[in-house]
Parts: structure tokens; C-alpha cells; sequence
């Protein structure tokens, strides 16, 4: 394997080594997402302000072929899932003004493979938003996500060939998955299916825990899909071919959990065109028996004021991280009862939130990014109002009900579909219908502990890394540092306190762009200064 920068239009990977080599690199990257992007983004431009004296080599480990993008923005989402914001809230300004720029040149081609679906939604879709396209207008729309991650791959292959002209650095990105960091010596070895890398330095961004398995080993004829969104064409061509295959009556489709992602399935499956999927019918089960709010624009005739932290705010007295959520959740309770949206009462609770968090004491802090900032997002979940509409028509149309209740296993029906068990108030039960299709949508394991990931298991049980506080993240010193020379971007940062202020999820690829760019500056002169390659 050579430090050859691949030549490729939208970050194609190059192979892994092959027969179990061994190559060392000054810093590797574990997953090729948005984190790292944004890291490689920050870092490159570090050394071209503070150049080192010979180019560093670099190498990026992603075991998809198509990195810098990422689940959300590639190949594995479907081309027509949307941002679950408006654009205007999905970037911070600076960022969204060279991604809009860079739309407006690119406007005529790149959103063909979106209108090539020919779906219902999708045709809808076009329609809707054709002459704000024309006209430039984006920060408004819920743009399809794959659009940003032609962006960023894009963005990312001119950075990197820029820095190898500039004799900057070296990038490699090598197709592999890994499932081991061990402490060698003064490096790192990076264990990987295809082969071992050895580097100096190591930024893990591997991206959420995986979807915590439910479903498998499941009995009987009916169609399971235990992560839709690590191949969504194809999620959707299974569920597509269950649900033609029943003739006699409506497919009936059972979605656990109600998250953004559950919101994108019901979009995605009746974007199909064929009638049988028409007719289907949904239940999503969920403990907290509601979906994700309509995110539209707040009413601005009528400001929401959240009486609980604003007394809390007022009254100056010592604040504790519990207190904090639960005066945070009896604002949002107290908006519904009013009559208004999450959109009404997110940004109003969110900065109050913010500014109360400055008065935790430093373990409080720390106690709200590792438990309760993460409980007070199940209370404020939302989704775009185009996904929330399809929801609203097949309401509607009797065609979905939530039930709220939690998994708990799926028995063999008599007709080749499957019993859904659950259990609600702590008691047994059932749907009355079986399932002819059942998809997980209930999201990853709280816990990292209890994560599939082998790379995440040998990290903890080695002891390279630890958990937060209730395990949803890694633990990290104020510059992201893990371990000496380990380093962790994006959703595993949750659970830290990081720059003052407490994590408690990086999902939001505003947070990524802005905190990856800072860790890449700090690495280049992290890098440079421990340059080794002296004149």
C-alpha cells in the first residue's frame, strides 16, 4: 500500500493492504463521515498555515466505498431522504454560504438522481420546491441529504489533492473495516479485516454505536430488517417485495421506535409507487407512544416564555442537573397544553437551557451532558413538516397508529406473518394484527457497553478508552484526547464536557463542522511541532 492519493471524482476507497501488511502513517482515521471531513478539512488548512517540513502521511480506514459522506449523506440513505431541518439550521452560516454557493453552480445535475425516483412524495417534493431552487433560495428547504454529501465529498477530494500538490500531506483512504486500536510501542496499530495499519496518531470517528440488534433469529415467514439505514435501497426493496406479496389483504408494517429515522422510513416506503404499498398499513410502537413533532416555523405573533426556567433563572438559587430537566420538561408540557408546536417552544427552552447550564458546579455539568441533556432530547424530537405531513395523511386515511408499549420478541402467526409482543405499564401484550414486515428503527444501545461494535468492545474491555458517565460516549480531556495520541470526533463525544460546555449529542453536523474544524487545527500543530521529518 503506497501514500498515493486516489484519484476519484466522489471518494472512491482504494482496497485494503492485502495479506496482512503492516504501513505507518503520522495519523489514521478511524471511519471516513462527516467528523472526520470536518477534522481532515481543519487539519489541512492548519498546515497550510503553519506548513510541516516533509508531507505528512496519512490514512483514512472506512469500510464503505464512498467516504467523507458518511451514513446520513451516502450511498447507504436513500436518495430521497431529507435533512430533518431546514438548511438555514442545518449548517452555521459561514459553512452553509460555501455549500449554497456550491449548489448554485451545481443546481442542474445534482438533484437528478432524487428526481429519477418517480416516487409520489418525491414528484411532490420537486414541485413544491422547483422555483426556490431556480431562484437560489435554499436555506428554507429540507434539502435531499445525499445533495450535502456530493458536497463534502467533493470539497474533500480538492482539499486533499490540494495538500499533496503543495507537498502538505499524503491521503490515503484504504476500504477496510477496523475492528482493533492497540498501544504499540510509541504508535498505534490498527487492526483491520484486510490488514494492520501502524500510526503515530488516531482520530476515532466511527459515527454512532450501531443499532442495538431486536430482531434477530426472528420465527416465522415475515420480513425483518434490523438496520434499515446501513443499506436503505435495499431495507426498501425488501419491504416493497413483502408487502406486493400479500394478496389477500393490506400489508401490515411495524416500525419500532419513533425517532427522525422512523419518520424517514414511513416517508421512504410510501414514496413507492406501487399500488400494493398504497394500501399498506403501519403501526410504530414506541414507549412513549407519540412520534416526533412537525419542525415548521415558530409562530412570531406569540413568543413562547417558559415559566419554569424562567422562574428557575430568576430565583438564583443553587441549580442541580435534574432540577434543570425536569423544569425543562414541564415547559415543553406546558406548550402543548397551550396549543403550540416543538417549533414554538425548542428554541425558547434550548436557550434557557443553555444559559442555565453555565450555573451548574462542574460535576452537575457534566451529570446533565451524561444523562439528562440526552433524556430532555426524547422530549423535544421532531422531524421536517414534509415527513410529519405523510404521517398526518395516513392518519387520516386510517392507515397508522402509534401504540405505545416496548418490544419485547416476535412469535411465528399461523399465515407466514409474525406476532408482535410488547409490554406496556408493565404488562404483557400484543398487537391484535401480525406483522407481515417489521423494521428497526429504536436506534442504538444507550450504553456503549452494550454496543455490537467489535472496534467499540476491544477499546473499552482493553482499555484504551473508557465510557462516560451511563456509557453514551467516550471519555475525553478538554483537546478530545481519549487516550495519548487517541483522539474522538462526533457522536461519541457525547457525555463530555467539551470547550465549557456540556455534550450531550453530536448528531447535528453544524456541532461536527464547527468542533471537527477546531480538533483538526489543534492537530496540525500537534503534528508540526513533534514533526518527524527535521530538516
Amino acid at each position: 500500500m503506497t501514500a498515493v492519493v486516489p484519484a476519484h471524482r466522489a471518494g472512491e476507497a482504494v482496497p485494503a493492504p492485502s495479506g496482512g501488511g503492516t504501513a505507518h502513517w503520522d495519523l489514521a482515521f478511524v471511519g471516513a463521515g462527516a467528523s472526520t471531513s470536518y477534522v481532515l478539512l481543519g487539519l489541512l488548512d492548519g498546515l497550510a498555515q503553519n506548513p510541516p517540513s516533509a508531507p505528512l502521511d496519512i490514512v483514512v480506514a472506512e469500510r464503505a466505498p464512498d467516504p467523507w459522506t458518511g451514513v446520513p449523506y451516502g450511498s447507504r440513505a436513500a436518495r430521497t431522504s431529507l435533512l430533518i431541518t431546514p438548511l438555514r439550521d442545518f449548517l452555521p452560516e459561514a459553512e452553509r454560504r460555501l455549500f449554497t454557493d456550491w449548489l448554485s453552480v451545481h443546481k442542474s445535475w445534482v438533484f437528478d438522481e432524487f428526481r429519477a425516483a418517480n416516487g409520489p412524495l418525491s414528484t411532490r417534493w420537486w414541485a413544491r420546491h422547483e422555483p426556490e431552487i431556480a431562484r437560489d433560495d435554499f436555506d428554507g428547504i429540507f434539502l435531499p441529504r445525499y445533495v450535502f454529501g456530493l458536497y463534502l465529498a467533493e470539497r474533500l477530494d480538492r482539499a486533499v489533492e490540494d495538500a499533496a500538490a503543495a507537498g502538505l500531506a499524503r491521503t490515503t483512504v484504504v476500504r477496510d473495516e477496523i475492528t482493533a486500536v492497540e498501544i504499540g510501542g510509541d504508535s498505534y496499530r490498527l487492526l483491520g479485516r484486510g490488514g494492520t495499519l501502524t500510526a503515530r496518531r488516531v482520530v476515532i470517528a466511527a459515527g454512532s454505536a450501531p443499532v442495538l440488534p431486536r430482531l434477530a433469529g426472528a420465527p416465522g415467514g415475515a420480513t425483518v430488517v434490523d438496520d434499515p439505514f446501513l443499506d436503505m435501497t435495499r431495507a426498501l426493496e425488501r419491504i416493497s417485495t413483502a408487502v406486493r406479496r400479500r394478496v389477500d389483504r393490506p400489508a401490515h408494517i411495524v416500525l419500532l421506535g419513533a425517532n427522525a429515522g422512523t419518520m424517514d422510513m414511513l416517508y421512504q416506503i410510501s414514496n413507492s409507487p406501487a399500488p400494493e404499498v398504497g394500501r399498506a398499513v403501519f403501526t410504530v410502537l414506541t414507549p412513549s407512544g407519540r412520534l416526533p413533532e412537525k419542525l415548521g416555523d415558530p409562530d412570531p405573533a406569540t413568543p413562547f416564555i417558559p415559566p419554569h426556567l424562567t422562574a428557575m433563572r430568576d430565583a438564583e438559587l443553587p441549580i442541580r442537573a435534574e432540577g434543570l430537566y425536569q423544569a425543562a420538561v414541564a415547559d415543553i408540557e406546558r406548550g402543548r397544553l397551550d396549543g403550540r408546536t416543538v417549533a414554538d417552544t425548542l428554541l425558547p427552552v434550548t436557550t434557557a437551557v443553555n444559559a442555565l447550564v453555565a450555573r451548574l458546579s462542574p460535576d452537575e455539568t457534566l451529570e446533565f451532558a451524561a444523562r439528562w441533556g440526552v433524556e430532555l432530547g426524547r422530549h423535544q424530537r421532531r422531524a421536517g413538516w414534509e415527513y410529519s405531513e405523510v404521517a398526518e395523511q395516513l392518519f387520516e386515511q386510517g392507515r397508522l397508529r402509534v401504540v405505545a408499549g416496548a418490544f419485547t420478541r416476535l412469535t411465528a402467526a399461523a399465515d407466514g406473518s409474525a406476532h408482535v409482543h410488547f409490554r406496556a405499564g408493565g404488562e404483557p401484550d400484543d398487537l391484535e394484527t401480525s406483522a407481515d414486515v417489521v423494521v428497526n428503527c429504536a436506534g442504538p444501545a444507550r450504553h456503549l457497553g452494550d454496543s455490537v461494535s467489535p472496534l467499540l468492545g476491544q477499546l473499552l474491555s482493553s482499555g484504551v478508552c473508557r465510557t462516560t458517565r451511563y456509557g453514551a460516549g467516550l471519555v475525553v480531556d478538554p483537546g478530545l484526547s481519549a487516550a495519548p495520541g487517541v483522539y474522538v470526533m462526533g457522536p461519541l463525544l457525547a457525555g463530555n464536557v467539551v470547550r465549557g460546555g456540556p455534550v450531550w449529542h453530536m448528531e447535528h453536523c453544524g456541532r461536527i463542522s464547527s468542533f471537527g474544524n477546531a480538533l483538526g487545527h489543534d492537530l496540525a500543530c500537534e503534528l508540526v511541532a513533534a514533526d518527524p521529518h527535521p530538516e
